[in-house]
Order: structure tokens, then sequence, then C-alpha cells
């Protein structure tokens, strides 16, 4: 007697087909295989102070300063061409946090003033969203006296908690250097990791841990271990002491006086890098070790860069607007969801970084947010990005500004003083393509160019909401230790 095939019984195979490959893949998931990225997952949070792109091995840097960020770029996607909002870390940071320009927000170079309350941070926007809250700060510019610390259920300023523990005051007499006793890599992850503990570690609820990490900022004072490493990488390279700022001033232990040697203050840069790298890898060997790395959206970034031997501005950061100072690295991971290994040329802004985390939790993005979500971009979008990208830097008023269309950058020098000192005409174009040190105006040469990135500029600069408010901060009413501090980073001369 044969067999009929009713349709029903067809249908019926397909179902049983289906569940037992899902059952299949769910299987595999136990084993360790892919699996889908939480709808909530836990949010880590990197920066590091000082960091250059360049100075990456990820970014093509030739020396093993990196290993553990590499790897994380392996794992994830990497932004390959990232500008600070402007180049110093209270003005980068609080854009950051904020998704709004400096002159929006109101934390520019000049006046100082704290993190106005008015404006919704990252941090609020997840708390509000249900994440727990929490963050360890190297940098006083971070600290509460500046208002970096709204939206966390825990706040740690890394050298306050460590100097009262060594010396029972959370004051004392720094000098250049000594900050680093106080707050380092190493403090900063045991730091992290017990927030973390204390944040309930995700597992009952998904967790935004900020971690902001100071070492490769000067005074460039690795740990004694990492003494001798990358020695002779750098050739010598003599400048004139006075050229260089006082709070970076070390005795080269190979003459045992004042160096004046760029290569000597390069390779100790190198190996601060190094050192915040090999704890930014026993962070991540923790989370892991913990069972929440997978389901955590890390992210990676700095406040700016530094020049180390460009346009005669040596060893320090903000008071030019070149891509010494400008480039950050920046890159996302979460598995599950974003693809290992992608790379974005397309040129972003620091200041994207918050819509982009909340558009990956889930979360609103609160009205007023200026940048621009990068999700786009993380999937394998040719655009979606900001179509420019803006800067403002330096010291003096008015204010340097720069533009970016893909590898065009205009800048305006608006500062007789700071056309003065550069040696450089008041707008200048550049070619990064051919051009990466902008050593050479193409202003003439591509006046089409040229013409849309000014009338750009003068667009923004006219149409960006100016902050109204009047607080301001006058350093010499802060306490003696944020003081000392400050001293102690160049920051107070």
């Amino acid at each position: 007697m044969s067999a009929t095939r009713h349709p029903l019984s067809l249908a019926s195979r397909a179902v049983c087909l289906v569940a037992l490959l899902v059952g299949v893949a769910l299987a595999a998931c136990e084993r360790g295989g892919a699996r889908a990225a939480p709808a909530r997952p836990n949010v880590l949070l990197i920066t590091v102070d000082t960091l250059r792109a360049d100075r990456v091995g990820a970014y093509g840097y030739r020396l093993p300063t990196t290993p553990t960020i590499d790897a994380l770029a392996g794992r994830g996607v990497r932004f390959a061409d990232v500008t600070v909002p402007w180049p110093k870390t209270w003005p980068a940071m609080a854009a950051m946090v904020t998704g709004k320009e400096p002159r929006t927000n109101g934390i520019r170079f000049r006046p100082r003033r704290p993190l106005p309350e008015e404006h919704v941070t990252l941090a609020e926007a997840l708390r509000a969203a249900g994440w727990a809250t929490g963050a360890v700060v190297a940098n006083v510019n971070l600290g509460k006296n500046f208002g970096f610390d709204q939206g966390f259920d825990r706040f740690v300023e890394s050298w306050a908690d460590e100097a009262l523990r060594q010396t029972g005051s959370e004051v004392f007499r720094n000098r250049p250097g000594l900050v680093k006793r106080f707050t380092n890599a190493t403090r900063v992850t045991d730091q992290g990791l017990a927030v973390l503990d204390e944040l309930g570690g995700g597992r009952e609820t998904p967790f935004f841990l900020w971690l902001h990490y100071i070492d490769p900022h000067g005074p460039y004072v690795p740990p004694p271990e990492y003494a001798k490493l990358f020695a002779g990488a750098h050739a010598s390279q003599p400048v004139p002491v006075e050229a260089l700022p006082r709070y970076q001033l070390q005795i080269d232990p190979a003459t045992g006086e004042v160096s004046n040697d760029l290569g000597f203050y390069k390779t100790q840069y190198d190996r601060e890098v190094r050192y915040l790298d090999d704890q930014l890898g026993r962070l991540l060997a923790a989370l892991k070790e913990r069972g929440v790395l997978r389901d955590t959206l890390v992210i990676l970034t700095a406040d700016h860069g530094e020049s180390l031997d460009e346009n005669g501005y040596y060893l320090e950061h903000g008071n030019v607007p070149y891509q010494s100072n400008a480039a950050i690295p920046m890159i996302f991971v979460l598995d599950g969801r974003l693809e290992a290994g992608r790379v974005v040329e397309h040129p972003v802004g620091l200041l994207d970084l918050m819509p982009t985390v909340l558009a990956l939790t889930g979360v609103p993005v609160p009205e007023g947010v200026q940048g621009t979500s990068l999700v786009p971009l993380l999937d394998g979008a040719r655009d979606g990005g900001p179509r420019y990208v803006f800067m403002e830097s330096g010291k003096l008023t008015p204010s340097q500004l720069s533009v970016r269309k893909g590898a065009w950058k205009l800048v305006h020098l608006r500062a007789a003083g700071d056309r003065a000192w550069l040696g450089r005409k008041e707008l200048e174009l550049y070619d990064l393509s051919r051009d990466p040190k902008e050593e050479r105006d193409v202003r003439a040469e591509h006046p089409e160019i040229a013409a849309e990135l000014e009338t750009t500029l003068a667009t923004w600069l006219r149409e960006t909401p100016r902050y109204k408010g009047t607080g301001k901060t006058d350093l010499r009413q802060l306490d003696e230790r944020t003081q000392d501090m400050l001293r102690a980073l160049g920051y107070i001369e």
C-alpha cells in the first residue's frame, strides 16, 4: 500500500526541521559559539589621556606599544579618522559625554566652569534607562569640582582615594611626576574593578563603567620595570630646553642631567603607552573571568593627542589645530552585534560617541545633541556619518577653528598671535592624504574646495548655539589639592 503525502505533513516536517536547526544553534551558543548581543548590553567606556592615534599599532605604529588595544580593534570596529572637538581634556570630555559642541555646552578653554547641570550626560541618560553607573577618573580636570560626576551612582577621583590611603590625607604637596604615584593605570584598573563589583557586576542590572586613564599625559614617568623598554627606538633629537614645558622636564638617567632630547621623551611616552596597554589587558581579562565581557559594549578612545616634534610645539597639546593634537583612536566592540575587524575610513568626531552608544543600547538620545549616530558606519554603510567634522583649539581669543571633509582640512587662525608664533596664514587648506603633517598650504591650488569649507565653517560658527550661562570657576579659589594637581599637569603655571 503506497503512502500519500498530505500538504500538512510537509509543513509539519518543515517546522520540525526549523526547530531542529534552532536547537543546534542554541546548543552551539551554549558551547561558546557565536550568539547575538544582548538588547541591553553593559557599557565599558575607556578613555586614555593624551593618546595619539599614530602611536597605536592598529593605526600603523611600528613599535609594539599596544598589543591589547590592537587585539581589541581586531574584535570590533576601528574608526581610522577621528577628530576631537577641542584638544584639551575638559572641553573634549565634556563634548563627549554631552554630545554637544564646546561652544554649546559651555566647556571651552576659557572661561573655566563646571559642566552645567542642564545638559543631559551619557551617564544620566543610561542611569535613567536602568543602567547602574560608575566611574574612575585620573585627571583632576574631570573631577567633582568640574561637574563630571553627574549621573554616576559611584564616582571615584583616583588620586584622592590613593593619597588618602597612603598618607591619611587627600591634600598633598605635589611636584611633576608625583601625581603618578597616586594615580596610574594599575590604580585605575583596581579601582574600576572594585566599582564594578559595587555596581553588581552586571549580574542583574546592566552597568555603565567609565575609566579615564592618565598615563600617557606628561610628565612621562613609566614604572621602573619599563625603564629600558624600546631603548634606542628613537634617534637623539636635541632642542632648546626652554622650548619644552617646565612640567615635562626630566633627568635623563643616561646623562644625569635635565634632558632636552626629544628622542628621550618620545621613548618615555611610548613606555607609558605600553604600561597603560598592559593594564588594559588585565582589565579585560578580569571582565572575561567575571563572565561579562561578551555582553559588554567596549569603547576605547582618547581625549586628544600630543605634539612630539611637530610644528615647533613640543610635548604639549591644545594650542595648535594640527593632527598631532586632533587625531585619536576610537574602537567599538560588541560581540554578536559588531563585525570583527571592520575599519571605517569616513572622518568622524569624538562628539559622535554619545549618540552612538545610546543607539546601540536602545536609549533615546536627549534633545539638543549635536553628534551623529555612527551605527550606519558601524554596520558597514559607506555613508551615514557626519558630512563635516569641526574642531576648536588654542588658548588665545578668538579660538582657532578647523573643519574636515574627507581628506581636506581647512584651518582658520583667527588670532594674530597664533599666526605670528606658528608662522602661518589666517586661512590654510591641507590635503591630509598627501600631507599628513600639514606642512603645505594648497588653498590657492584648490579654490573651490577652500571656498566650500570656508562657507561651511562660517555657517557653523554663526548657527551653532552658544552657551548662555555665566557660571565659571576661578582657579585661584579651588582647594589646595586641586590647584596642586593642575600645576603638576601643566594647567597652572
